[in-house]
């Protein structure tokens, strides 16, 4: 389920007996949104027009992936004027700054710790950094050091979210994409064309038997 403060009390006085599991999708989503304000805050740092602003406005998405999960394919960079893989693009950035890159690598461990399920090490990385980080990240640890229950149970378990958020996500970029729908049957028809799926029809049983009007057949004699 979600953090949200009012989801949690409700389900503990609904589901007394039930373990409440945070779904996966938003701790990363925190984790990455607490490195994303810190890399566009360095980023700041710089004059706009040299390099180092650019290679870290221009490439922010290869920083935000899982590091293990960047393509070996290279590429050419208009940010670095030659062609390189993407992993080669992250080195090259994190040159320009010391700080982001102890955060960088703060953050790709918490990430590896967290999808491989190591929930000890993945908390004592936290507790080691939470008075040594900025307040980006140190709101997002407080927030899962609050619910740490809750995440261990999210990391002992298979339940996630991620289907139902993958599409909540695709209906909201649709509605956004067609600058909105007056006819909420046309929107509603839209979604379900995208996400394949179609209406089915009454099941009707092989020994269904209806009578309709005689033929021609039925009229003439049968001698």
């Amino acid at each position: 389920m979600d953090k949200s403060g009012a989801y949690i009390p409700l389900a503990r006085r609904l589901f007394p007996n039930a373990k409440i599991v945070l779904d996966c999708f938003h701790i990363i989503q925190h984790l990455g949104r607490a490195f994303l304000n810190t890399r566009i805050a360095i980023m700041n740092q710089f004059d706009k027009k040299p390099l180092p602003y650019r290679a870290l406005k221009n490439h922010w998405r290869l920083f935000q992936k899982d590091s293990r999960k960047l393509s070996l394919n290279s590429f050419y960079s208009k940010t670095f004027r030659q062609t390189l893989a993407p992993h080669e693009v992250v080195a090259k950035t994190l040159v320009f700054s010391k700080e982001l890159t102890d955060y960088y690598t703060l953050y790709q461990l918490l990430l590896f710790h967290f999808q491989e399920k190591r929930v000890d090490e993945f908390f004592d990385l936290i507790e080691e950094n939470r008075s040594k980080v900025n307040h980006y990240f140190q709101t997002v640890f407080r927030t899962f050091l609050r619910h740490k229950q809750y995440i261990k149970n999210a990391l002992e378990t298979d339940y996630s979210n991620a289907k139902l958020e993958a599409t909540n996500k695709l209906i909201k970029d649709i509605k956004r994409l067609g600058f909105g729908f007056r006819n909420f049957i046309n929107f509603k028809k839209r979604v379900f064309i995208t996400l394949n799926m179609h209406k089915k029809g009454p099941i009707r049983s092989s020994l269904d038997v209806s009578f309709s009007s005689p033929t021609t057949v039925d009229k003439e004699s049968l001698f």
